[in-house]
């Protein structure tokens, strides 16, 4: 498939797709919850993109993904991209659940006072 193609080549260069209208400021946000896929065993380097394009410090950033296919090891080395992406911003350690089990998104927002 194409995007499976352009997944792995922007993750083997490290790149930063373009986002199209991309908000000028998040300043009104303290808290941001980082849904992805895992492409080529990490986060899309889309996420990249939006990460590094503002100033996170003393913003908290909650990593979640699902998946029925990739496993906690690849989840793991997506939250380390996201940390190094995120500057002085506090990221948290994420939730990684299979696609078929949506209690666990509610329980981690729940159990971290986000809902």
């Amino acid at each position: 498939m194409i995007w499976e193609n352009m997944a792995r080549d922007e993750m083997a260069s490290n790149a930063r797709p373009e986002i199209n209208n991309l908000p000028s400021s998040i300043d009104g946000y303290d808290t941001l919850i980082v849904c992805y896929p895992i492409w080529w065993h990490t986060a899309p380097m889309i996420i990249g993109t939006f990460l590094e394009n503002y100033d996170l410090e003393g913003k908290d950033i909650y990593p979640v993904s699902q998946s029925q296919s990739m496993n906690r090891s690849q989840f793991n080395t997506s939250v380390e991209f996201i940390r190094e992406c995120s500057g002085r911003a506090r990221v948290h350690d994420g939730l990684f659940a299979r696609s078929s089990n949506t209690r666990a998104i509610d329980n981690y927002l729940t159990g971290n006072g986000l809902i």
